[in-house]
């Protein structure tokens, strides 16, 4: 448990709950959301022909992109309860750009394809 997380949660009345080690099925939301970002992330991989060891930026960009994205379950977006304000989303663009990689890790196992 992060101290700066526990801090921030105590400040704002929020009860953290942590669920048994090993047991992912205790918390079916987070667990969701960990499956929405994979398949967002495969999908973005998928879509630009991009190899499969760029998992880890695609991922993030997902949680970025899905932070700023409206739910309605609570009408706003996740970004805007935290910041009180709406975010500017201006700057993205599409997942992808062409880039030089540097060819290394090539023999590491498979991630998400």
């Amino acid at each position: 448990m992060n101290t700066e997380l526990g801090q921030w949660c105590r400040e704002h009345g929020i009860e953290i709950q942590a669920t048994a080690l090993y047991s992912p099925s205790q918390n079916r939301v987070a667990e969701h959301m960990n499956c929405t970002l994979v398949e967002l992330a495969r999908a973005m991989l998928l879509g630009q022909k991009l190899p499969e060891f760029l998992w880890e930026p695609a991922v993030a960009h997902a949680a970025y992109l899905q932070n700023r994205s409206f739910t309605h379950t609570v009408h706003t977006t996740l970004y805007e309860q935290m910041n009180k304000k709406k975010p500017d989303v201006a700057h993205l663009e599409e997942f992808g750009a062409q880039v030089w990689i540097l060819l290394q890790g090539q023999k590491l196992p498979r991630k998400l394809l």
